[in-house]
């Protein structure tokens, strides 16, 4: 037997449980075990689980839903792989259902997974977490596996008054007794939480610093319609006038680049500039130490946002663009917030120098960039944590 202790974000529970789906391994039973589970996350799982299951895996999933850490959407996708799901909930508000733990076994191996990760994004690649990965070899390792697991066998095997077998008939009642939240409500909550935290001007500002953790995978292009459809953006306030001084709210910083001509939209006459910002690596690391992939970076950093097709616009069928409010201060003099056009081509350049994703300045801030000649000044993007309407600040000095 061997054992490894998986620390994240360092380490991602969701790229060594990825791993070992990919591997030739043929496995005979995978049980998950999870009190939330995200739509993102299952659905990067889905091929390898499903492709699993149709060589004679018996694939079995243990879920929760209390505190709304599931959607109804999850359930529904569940329910779509024709594999077994239980729901595990008991009435008693104070009994929550909250392990994690995740089996693959196989005829001569067996790997399990016991943490603190809730099949989540959060729970496989952002938030801090930990977990025990055990290795056995079979039959050499039997007796140690089955002594593990005989405790964790009311979450791996569950029965009892307090588990339900996953079918549409559940999901209904659930809806019904709102118990199951739709991932637009799930997502509008957590915004609403985190509006109502930034606009409360009584509370202190955090005694703790905003650091960069790992973004999760980008979820790939083709799965990416089986996630119901972010909101718009609403239009954000209009400041009538630049407000000079506004103090800066807080925030980490993904991403910084010094403009140049073309950016700045300092061209020579008779020549067309891009329209905006080009969203490079510009050697930027995040988290630091590790060299940004500029190709899905920045379409993974805004992909709670509405995402549509361009068109119109005589662009290739695979452009995609949204609207993000984002707060501009240039020079110290704040700008306000605007919603900013992001435009993302998947089939663009990977090179460091050319870019799949750009951010348009737009019709009001042209003349604006043009004007201020903000070649060689420095682009700093963070994501705002607190004290502002937007959730992402663009500060150039």
């Amino acid at each position: 037997m061997r054992v490894r202790t998986i620390v994240q974000p360092e380490s991602q529970l969701g790229r060594e449980i990825s791993d070992l789906l990919d591997s030739e391994t043929r496995f005979t039973r995978i049980v998950l075990v999870s009190a939330f589970v995200g739509l993102r996350t299952i659905l990067r799982l889905r091929a390898p689980l499903l492709q699993h299951l149709e060589h004679g895996a018996a694939l079995r999933s243990v879920v929760g839903i209390d505190l709304g850490g599931t959607s109804r959407e999850v359930l529904e996708e569940l329910l779509r792989w024709g594999s077994e799901t239980l729901v595990l909930h008991n009435a008693l508000p104070r009994a929550t259902f909250h392990p994690k733990a995740y089996l693959f076994e196989s005829v001569d191996a067996a790997t399990l997974f016991v943490g603190s990760n809730n099949l989540t994004d959060g729970g496989f690649y952002t938030n801090y977490e930990a977990a025990t990965r055990f290795d056995f070899e079979l039959p050499a390792d039997r007796n140690e596996y089955l002594e593990l697991l005989r405790p964790l066998n009311p979450f791996l095997n569950p029965n009892g008054p307090t588990v339900r077998l996953l079918d549409a008939d559940l999901i209904r009642t659930l809806v019904a007794r709102d118990e199951l939240p739709s991932e637009a409500e799930a997502r509008q909550r957590r915004s609403e939480q985190t509006q109502n935290r930034q606009r409360d001007g009584d509370i202190p500002q955090s005694p703790f610093a905003a650091v960069a953790t790992h973004l999760p995978p980008l979820l790939p292009q083709d799965l990416r319609a089986a996630e119901p459809a972010n909101p718009r953006a609403p239009e954000p306030p209009r400041v009538q006038r630049p407000r000079h001084r506004r103090p800066l709210p807080s925030g980490v910083l993904v991403w910084r680049k010094v403009l140049p001509r073309s950016d700045a939209l300092q061209v020579d006459e008779g020549t067309a500039h891009v329209g905006g910002v080009r969203l490079t690596q510009a050697r930027f690391e995040n988290p630091p130490g590790v060299r940004i992939d500029q190709t899905t970076y920045f379409r993974n950093l805004f992909a709670d946002y509405h995402w549509e097709t361009e068109t119109g616009r005589r662009r290739n069928t695979d452009q995609e663009h949204t609207f993000v409010p984002m707060r501009m201060v240039i020079r110290g003099t704040d700008h306000g917030v605007h919603n900013f056009e992001i435009s993302h081509k998947p089939t663009g350049e990977a090179g460091q120098d050319n870019y799949t994703t750009i951010l348009r300045w737009g019709r009001h801030f042209n003349p604006i960039i043009q004007r201020e000649n903000l070649t060689g000044a420095e682009l700093s993007l963070y994501e705002v944590t607190a004290g502002d309407d937007a959730d992402f600040l663009i500060n150039i000095v």
